[in-house]
């Protein structure tokens, strides 16, 4: 079963780190880092979010509603967008930090400390390699170590 350890850099630099995993035998291509400009990218434009429950479509096609007839609803910025955390589409902060397996009552945690300007490294690995992980993370200087 595959896992997830996480651990939050203060600088986000990691090259020692990577370096420490490569000699250990592990393959950097399960290796990420999340930085705050990825939070930053994400928030830019945010609003609220457009389930297109008026309309079935969206805001932006007028909803037929009088006072409410579209794109000019303040507070909406457009489709799937939540604000703090982006657009929902396939490459969003949200995604990106599911795809960490990070539990939903923990994300806005984690998206706060790419907003603080700190850094969230993961390695996606599987039951054999976790310990050695978690211990390279360690080693690093890394806090908060998890593993999902």
């Amino acid at each position: 079963m595959p896992f997830v350890v996480t651990g939050i850099s203060q600088d986000g630099n990691t090259a020692a780190l990577e370096a420490a995993l490569t000699a250990a035998g592990l393959p950097l291509e399960v290796f990420e880092v999340l930085g705050p400009e990825d939070a930053e990218s994400q928030v830019e434009g945010s609003g609220l979010v457009d389930t297109g429950i008026i309309t079935g479509g969206g805001l932006e096609t007028g909803t037929g509603v009088p006072g409410l007839s579209g794109s000019g609803v303040p507070g909406i910025s457009g489709p799937e967008r939540v604000a703090g955390l982006g657009d929902l589409g396939g490459n969003s902060l949200w995604d990106r930090l599911a795809d960490l397996a990070i539990p939903d009552d923990e994300v806005e945690n984690y998206a706060a400390v790419l907003e603080a300007g700190r850094s969230i490294v993961a390695y996606h690995g599987d039951a054999a390699s976790i310990a050695k992980v978690e211990g390279l993370f360690a080693g690093a200087g890394l806090a908060k170590i998890k593993t999902f």
